[in-house]
């Protein structure tokens, strides 16, 4: 495999999907979203419908960089897994990160990440993923924060 990172991990799935999808999907029924797909289908994490339009999501959690807006968030740019770029093309979608510590919701379009202009070739080492990956690395400029 060409980018070794990017493997699946299912403890770290196990432990953070259910979580993730929890809260944002009660954020998003309270303000009028129907939910249409939130099954494990290889395919966007969540389908909602409001207004008659379709809205998909892709939903992942931080730990150990807490943030509560774009004003206390560490990094200039926000990477967001190549991974995911499959799925854009499919349909696009908004790429929701949701900071563990705080419950505070870091998002952008997929419109506006996967360009070839944010892409990354990286070596990644962490706990749950070691090697090579693509990333895009997208201005913090241009994501929004809410709170959960």
């Amino acid at each position: 495999m060409l980018y070794t990172a990017r493997s699946f991990n299912k403890d770290t799935y196990n432990q953070y999907d259910n979580y993730a999808k929890e809260k944002i999907i009660n954020f998003l029924v309270m303000r009028g979203h129907l939910i249409i797909n939130d099954k494990e289908d290889y395919n966007h994490d969540l389908v909602t419908k409001k207004n008659g339009i379709l809205y998909y999501f892709e939903l992942e959690v931080k730990i150990g960089y807490p943030f509560t807006s774009k004003n206390d968030y560490r990094f200039d740019t926000v990477s967001f897994l190549g991974r995911k770029k499959r799925l854009h093309d499919i349909n696009p979608f908004y790429y929701l990160i949701i900071c563990k510590e705080t419950s505070c919701v870091l998002f952008c379009s997929s419109d506006n990440i996967f360009k070839d202009k944010y892409l990354q070739k990286l070596t990644v080492n962490t706990n749950n993923r070691k090697g090579d990956d693509q990333m895009y690395r997208v201005p913090i400029s241009i994501c929004n924060f809410f709170k959960i």
